[in-house]
C-alpha cells in the first residue's frame, strides 16, 4: 500500500526527484522487477512529501488486517516525524 502511495505521489508531482526516479529504475533491473524495501519507501515518501504540501487520503483502512493497519499508520507517523517544518526566518 505504501509503495502505491509513493507511485501516486510521484505521478502527481510536477518534477520527480532524481532519487525516486533512480529507485524505480533500479527496481526494474531485476527479472520480473523487485519491490522496494519498506525503509526505502519511507525515505522516498519523505522526499516526495517534503517538496510540496501533501495530503493523503486512504480509503478502507479499516478493512486491512489489524497488524498491517498498525504498520501502515506507524510508518506514516514516522514519515511525518522525520519531515522538518519549513524555516521561514
Amino acid at each position: 500500500m505504501l509503495g502505491s502511495l509513493l507511485k501516486q505521489m510521484a505521478g502527481g508531482s510536477r518534477e520527480i526527484p532524481e532519487k525516486i526516479v533512480q529507485a524505480f529504475k533500479d527496481q526494474k533491473r531485476f527479472p520480473g522487477g523487485r519491490r522496494l524495501q519498506l525503509s526505502q519507501i519511507l525515505e522516498l515518501l519523505e522526499i516526495a512529501s517534503s517538496l510540496q504540501r501533501t495530503f493523503l487520503c486512504i480509503d478502507a483502512l479499516d478493512e486491512c488486517v489489524a497488524v498491517h493497519r498498525l504498520k501502515i499508520l506507524n510508518s506514516l507517523r514516522q514519515v511525518l516525524q522525520n519531515l522538518r517544518a519549513p524555516d521561514y526566518s
